[in-house]
């Protein structure tokens, strides 16, 4: 925590970056809380494939070996993954295709899971 506030007055981090890290760790909180009906199901669901798909070394260090933040509060912000393991959190329609369709481009970038790997996120 003190380095990422040294970093943020140094200019090295920028305040998107900031909102990033106060969005997944208030849903960090709200998810492993009796509360956690408050978020959307959307939300919930593409938190639990993120977690699903993250890279074992990062789950394990329990930080992210791209940026450093914390998992998993990293995987329940709106934030795109640095390294590409998952997009950036999708609205309620987008998420919907991706689970109907099994893919979904974004950014340039194409996505696309084995339905019954997708169904086995989604528990």
């Amino acid at each position: 925590m003190k380095n990422h506030i040294i970093n943020f007055f140094k200019g090295n981090v920028k305040l998107i970056d900031v909102w990033y890290y106060i969005q997944g760790n208030v849903r960090y909180k709200i998810f492993y809380s009796k509360f956690r009906w408050l978020i959307r199901q959307h939300i919930r669901e593409q938190i639990n494939f993120r977690i699903a798909v993250m890279r074992k070394e990062c789950y394990e260090n329990g930080e992210c070996v791209a940026c450093g933040c914390a998992t998993t509060a990293l995987q329940m912000c709106n934030k795109a993954c640095d390294e590409y393991c998952y997009f950036s959190m999708l609205n309620k329609h987008e998420w919907k295709y991706f689970r109907d369709n099994n893919r979904f481009k974004k950014h340039g970038y194409s996505w696309r899971i084995i339905k019954d790997e997708l169904k086995k996120y989604l528990i």
